[in-house]
C-alpha cells in the first residue's frame, strides 16, 4: 500500500511566491533584513556535572524499574530513584558555533544529553545575553548527540523524571553555566570567516555504521519513490567554517543513530558512539579542528560498528571518520554576504488543537467523550486504507502513554480502545500515581506542563555555496528545522518533502534532539504501526506531524518576509511553566586527605570487570596489553571531577604532555582512560564520607597508530579540588590539589606467533580486561592482527635473512603468512617485528 500524503494546499502563486523569498533573494536585495559579512567563533568545552548524578535513556536504571547499573549500596547527593553514575569512560562535550551577519545571531550548541530540556536553552538565552549585551530570545539552538550514557537530572519536566531521575536544580545550573561558557568563547572567537554546506546519501549502504531498527515499518510503502523494506535516514551533512583565508576552524557533521552501545548496566558517562565519531574525524587533522555532531532522523537508527561496548564506539568512529572527512574536503565555501534569520516558537499541543493536513482530509481526534460508557468505534482506516477522521480512539484528556505494544505495560487503566495500537494506551492520569510514588512528589498537575508545549526553531541562511547529495555545486538558501525529540527516516523524509511543497526549499536540514523533548516524531500513518517508538509521545499519532506543521508555518510567516521581526511580540507561544525548585543544601565533604595518593588497595569494586585492583602502575607497562592504574583520595564529588593528563619525560628529564595526532593534551575526559570514585563508607551519603579515585589507562595510542605508542617513561599528573568549606549551596567553594603517580616504562608489545609448517600466525594480544579498539579486525579482548610486520629468518651462525610472504591474510584477528619452504630451510627460528616495533621470535624444530 502507498500512504497518500498531504500535498502543498496553498495556491501555486503563493507557493511560487515562498519560493522565490526563500530561494531567489539576491545577496544585496534586504530579503529576510538585508545580509552581511560573517563571522563566526567555534569553541569546546566539557559539561560540569558531578560524578553520582544519574544518567539518561533507560527507565531500568530506576530502582523502582529493574535496579540496573547497580554497583554498590552507595547513594549520592545528585541522584534520588535511579542508580548513581560511579566515573567517566568520557566526559559529555560541548560545542558551540557562534555566527553573526551584522543583522541577527545565531548560536548552534550541541551537547553529549540524551535530549534536550527547554529550560535549559532559556536559561542559557538569557546568560549569553547579559553577557553580551545582544537579544538572543530565539536565536540559541541546543541539541544534543542523544547518548543514553550522559548526565540526565536536569529537567523539570515530570514525564522524564522516568527517563533520567528527579530534578535537580544544582545539575541544572551547572549544565547551564557549563554551556554558556562555551558559547561564550565561540562568541570571544568571531572572525570573518566562510561557510558551507555538504551532503551525500547512502553513504553507509553496507550498515556499518548506523541502521534500522524499526520493523513494524518495513512492509509500508509511505512514498512512492522509496521501496518497502528496511530504511533508514540516508542522508550526511557537514556545516563547514572556515576562517575568510580559507583555514579550517571547525565543523558539525550529522547523520542518524541512536547512543545506544553502553547498555543500561553502564553507569559510566560516556559520550556514546556519535562522540567516538568526533574524536576519529578531530585526529584526521594535523591541529586542533573543532567538530561537532548532531542527529537527523536517529530515531529509529541503531549504532553498528564491530567489537565491545566502549571498543565498539571507536569502531563507530573509525568506520564514519574517512567519509566524513571526505565529504568536508568536498564541501565549497564562501565569505560572501548571506542572510541568517531564525524563528523560536513553543507550540501549543493540547490535544484538541492537534491536526495533520492529507490531501484527502484533515486529521484531528474527536472531541473528548468523559463519559465512562463511551467506546470508541475501534476502525482505524477507510476502504482506500487511508486513516479515518476524526480519531475517536484517542479518547483522553491527559494524553496516552506506553502506546503501540501488544499487550498494556502497567496494571493501570487504558484509554479505552480495544485495537492495536491503542490497545495498549495507558492513561497518563494513572500513570502519574507513579510519579508520586516513586519520586515522592506531593503530585502531578495534569495534563502534564511539558506536554502542553513543543519548542521548535526553523533557521534560514544565504545564500551560501552546498555541495548537494548530486555531487554538483550550487549557491542557494538552506533552512534548517529543529526539532524537539526523537524523529525517525519516515518523519525526516516527509519533512524534506513538505518543505520543497510548501516552501520552495530545494536544501532542508532536520535536526533531532533539538530545544525541547516529545518523545518519538513519527507521521501518523506510521504511529499507527506500532511497535517501540510510538511508547514515548504522549498526544497519539498526530503529535509529531502536527509539530512539523508548526515549524513550517513559523518558517512561513516568519523567514520569509522582508524583515526581522521580533520572537514572538504577542506572547502567544510561551513556554510551559514549573514549579520553581531551590538549590540542594547538602553540603559536600571536607576532605583533608585530598591529592594523597594511596599506599594500600581499598576494599570496592572498580569498574573494569575481573581486573585486578592495583594502586599504583607497574614499572612496565607493555603497548595494548597493560592497563596501568593509580589510585589517591581526593575531593567530594560534589566539587571534584579530577583531570588527569598522561606526561611524558623528555630527554633532558623534564616532563611535557602527551598530545593526539591533532595536537590535544590527552586526557581524562577523552577515551583513553577511565576514571571512577567510591566514598568509604558507601551510606549514607550525610555521613562523613573519604573519596576514592581510581584510573585506568591501557596503553593504546588515542585515535592514530594505536599499536605504536613512543616508547619512553610516563606518568599521570592529576588535578582535582576539595572542598573548601563556608557555602550552603552550589557553586561550592574549593582548593585546588595535585599529584603525581609513580613513573613507569611503556615498552613494545609482544606478539604472539605460531608455526605450523610453512604457516606462520600472529596477533598481537590484548588482554581480557581491555576496554580500547586495538584493529577493526581484531578484538579488544582477544587477538589483533599484525600490521606491515617484517619477518627475519635467524640461520645458525645468527645469519639474518629478510623474508617475502608468498601470501599474507587475516583470520580470526591473527595475521597468517604463508611463507616460501625454501627461504626458511635453513632458519633455526623466525623472528616477526611490526612498523611500530612490536615483536616476537619462534623457534623452528
Amino acid at each position: 500500500m502507498i500512504w497518500s500524503f498531504y500535498q502543498a494546499s496553498r495556491s501555486f502563486a503563493v507557493a511560487s511566491a515562498l519560493s522565490m523569498a526563500l530561494i531567489g533573494c539576491s545577496a544585496d536585495d534586504g530579503g529576510g533584513g538585508g545580509s552581511g559579512t560573517l563571522v563566526a567563533g567555534m569553541a569546546e568545552g566539557y559539561a560540569d556535572f558531578p560524578v553520582g548524578t544519574p544518567l539518561g535513556g533507560y527507565t531500568a536504571r530506576c530502582r523502582c524499574f529493574g535496579n540496573a547499573g547497580r554497583y554498590d549500596t552507595r547513594r549520592t547527593a545528585y541522584s534520588d530513584s535511579f542508580n548513581p553514575s560511579i566515573g567517566e569512560q568520557t566526559q559529555p562535550k560541548i560545542v558551540a558555533l557562534w555566527l553573526d551577519n551584522g543583522t541577527q545571531p545565531l548560536v548552534l550548541i550541541k551537547t553529549d544529553a540524551i535530549y534536550i530540556f527547554e529550560g535549559i536553552v532559556a536559561a542559557v538565552e538569557q546568560r549569553l545575553s547579559t553577557a553580551t549585551g545582544v537579544d538572543l530570545t530565539g536565536k540559541v539552538i541546543i541539541t544534543s548527540t542523544h547518548s543514553h550514557s550522559a548526565p540526565a537530572n536536569w529537567d523539570q519536566g515530570l514525564t522524564w523524571y522516568l527517563g533520567g531521575d528527579k530534578f535537580n536544580r544544582e545539575v541544572f545550573e551547572r549544565d547551564v553555566a557549563s554551556i554558556a561558557d562555551v558559547a561564550l568563547d565561540a562568541w570571544n572567537a568571531r572572525q570573518p570567516a566562510a561557510i558551507g554546506i555538504g551532503q551525500t546519501k547512502n553513504w553507509d549502504p553496507d550498515n556499518r555504521i548506523y541502521s534500522d531498527r524499526r520493523g513494524e515499518n518495513d512492509g509500508t510503502v509511505f512514498f512512492a519513490d522509496i521501496p518497502a523494506g528496511s530504511y533508514k535516514d540516508p542522508y550526511l551533512t557537514v556545516l563547514r567554517v572556515d576562517t575568510a583565508a580559507g583555514e579550517p576552524i571547525g565543523m558539525f557533521f550529522a547523520f542518524a543513530m541512536h547512543g545506544t552501545v553502553a547498555g543500561e548496566d553502564n553507569q559510566l558517562w560516556s559520550v556514546e558512539a556519535s562522540g567516538h565519531v568526533e574524536a576519529s574525524v578531530e585526529e584526521r587533522f594535523d591541529r586542533p579542528v573543532i567538530v561537532g555532531f548532531m542527529q537527523h532522523g536517529g530515531g529509529d537508527a541503531s549504532p553498528r560498528g564491530v567489537d565491545d561496548l566502549f571498543a565498539r564506539m571507536e569502531s563507530v568512529g573509525e568506520l564514519a571518520a574517512d567519509a566524513i572527512l571526505d565529504l568536508w574536503e568536498q564541501t565549497p565555501t564562501a565569505t560572501d554576504p548571506i542572510h541568517i534569520e531564525t524563528i523560536t516558537r513553543s507550540l501549543d499541543t493540547r490535544r484538541d488543537v492537534l491536526r495533520v493536513e492529507r490531501d484527502y482530509a484533515t486529521l484531528q481526534y474527536a472531541p473528548y467523550d468523559p463519559n465512562p460508557a463511551f467506546h470508541p468505534d475501534d476502525i482505524i482506516y477507510d476502504a482506500q486504507g487511508r486513516v479515518l477522521s476524526p480519531i475517536d480512539e484517542f479518547n483522553t484528556d491527559t494524553g496516552g502513554a506506553f502506546c503501540g505494544a501488544e499487550s498494556p505495560a502497567l496494571p493501570v487503566e487504558t484509554i479505552g480502545s480495544n485495537v492495536y495500537p491503542y490497545s495498549s494506551c495507558a492513561e497518563v492520569r494513572a500513570v502519574s500515581g507513579a510519579f508520586i510514588l516513586f519520586f515522592g512528589i506531593a503530585n502531578a498537575e495534569l495534563p502534564l506542563p511539558e506536554s502542553l508545549h513543543a519548542k521548535v526553531t526553523a533557521s534560514r541562511l544565504g545564500p551560501l555555496p552546498i555541495r548537494n547529495a548530486a555531487g554538483e555545486i550550487v549557491t542557494e538558501e538552506v533552512l534548517f528545522g529543529f526539532f524537539p525529540g526523537e524523529p525517525t527516516a519516515t518523519y525526516t523524509e516527509q519533512f524534506r518533502r513538505r518543505a520543497l511543497a510548501e516552501l520552495g526549499t530545494a536544501y532542508t536540514i532536520p535536526i533531532g534532539y533539538s530545544q525541547d523533548h516529545q518523545g518519538y516524531l513519527l507521521i501518523p500513518e506510521d504511529w499507527l504501526l506500532g511497535g517501540y517508538e510510538p511508547n514515548i509521545n504522549i498526544w497519539g499519532p498526530l503529535q509529531g506531524e502536527y509539530i512539523m506543521e508548526g515549524l513550517l508555518n513559523a518558517a512561513a510567516e516568519v523567514l520569509l518576509t522582508d524583515e526581522i521581526e521580533p520572537p514572538d511580540p504577542p506572547g502567544l507561544y510561551p513556554d510551559p511553566v514549573y514549579q520553581d525548585s531551590p538549590l540542594p543544601r547538602l553540603v559536600p565533604d571536607t576532605t583533608p586527605g585530598a591529592g594523597t595518593a594511596l599506599t594500600g588497595l581499598p576494599s570496592f569494586l572498580i569498574p573494569i570487570r575481573n581486573l585486578a585492583g592495583a594502586v599504583a602502575p607497574p614499572a612496565q607497562v607493555r603497548r595494548v596489553q597493560d592497563i596501568a592504574q593509580f589510585m589517591w583520595e581526593g575531593g567530594d564529588p560534589g566539587v571534584d571531577l579530577p583531570l588527569v593528563e598522561l606526561e611524558k619525560q623528555t630527554a633532558s628529564g623534564g616532563w611535557q604532555r602527551v598530545l593526539t595526532a591533532a595536537g590535544r593534551p590527552l586526557s581524562s575526559p577523552m577515551h583513553d582512560m577511565i576514571v571512577s570514585t567510591t566514598p568509604s563508607p558507601l551510606a549514607p551519603v550525610s555521613a562523613p564520607q573519604r573519596h576514592y579515585w581510581w584510573l585506568g589507562w591501557q596503553a593504546v595510542s588515542h585515535v592514530i597508530d594505536r599499536t605504536g605508542l613512543p616508547l619512553g617513561t610516563y606518568r599521570f599528573h592529576v588535578y582535582g579540588k576539595s572542598y573548601a568549606g563556608g557555602a550552603e549551596t552550589w557553586p561550592w567553594p574549593t582548593t585546588a590539589y595535585e599529584l603525581t603517580s609513580s613513573t613507569f616504562e611503556v615498552v613494545a608489545a609482544n606478539i604472539t606467533l605460531q608455526l605450523n609448517g610453512a604457516t606462520l600466525t600472529g596477533s598481537i594480544d590484548a588482554p581480557a580486561t581491555g576496554f580500547r579498539l586495538i584493529d577493526l579486525e581484531g578484538s579488544s579482548r582477544g587477538a589483533n592482527p599484525v600490521r606491515d610486520a617484517t619477518i627475519t629468518a635467524i640461520d645458525a651462525d645468527d645469519t639474518r635473512t629478510t623474508v617475502t610472504p608468498v601470501e599474507t591474510t587475516i583470520s580470526g584477528g591473527r595475521t597468517v603468512w604463508t611463507l616460501d619452504v625454501e627461504a626458511i630451510a635453513a632458519a633455526v627460528a623466525l623472528e616477526v617485528v611490526d612498523a611500530s616495533g612490536n615483536g616476537a621470535t619462534v623457534e623452528l624444530n
